[in-house]
């Protein structure tokens, strides 16, 4: 991603907040749809990762393993779900779309200042690693059942 893209990131991010910080759950959270399904309000992230590298070329599935194994799983080891996309994305610049293999990593967690300084260290891990611009990030409050 370019500095527009970024810009654009943190924007729809902090939109995205901002409203999520407005809703609430039809029963508040505490009765309800939640309280039948034994559930408790919770923070559902996902994490968006691009593969390309600019001039070496993907993010291999050994690097990948060995990030997930590295840097997310001990931050998050209640559990987690991944999976394998296709992105694209505009470059401001040239006006082209760039297209690339990317993944996304889907956590629930309690919303709580801790878990939110987890997912910075994961994106700012994995920037700094794989010489990407950005990592996107996508925050919801959600009532959640395991």
């Amino acid at each position: 991603m370019r500095l527009n893209q970024i810009h654009s990131v943190i924007c729809s991010l902090i939109c995205t907040v901002t409203l999520s910080a407005c809703a609430t759950f039809p029963d508040g959270g505490s009765g309800g749809t939640c309280q039948q399904v034994h559930g408790s309000a919770q923070l559902q992230a996902e994490l968006l990762f691009g593969r390309d590298i600019q001039g070496r070329g993907q993010v291999s599935d050994a690097e990948r393993n060995a990030f997930m194994a590295e840097i997310v799983t001990p931050r998050f080891p209640d559990g987690l779900t991944t999976w394998d996309t296709h992105g694209q994305w505009r470059d401001a610049a040239t006006g082209k779309t760039i297209r690339e293999d990317s993944f996304v990593i889907r956590i629930v967690a309690p919303e709580t200042p801790e878990t939110l300084e987890r997912l910075a260290q994961i994106r700012s891990a994995y920037t700094g690693q794989f010489h990407q611009d950005a990592v996107g990030l996508l925050v919801s409050r959600l009532c959640a059942s395991f």
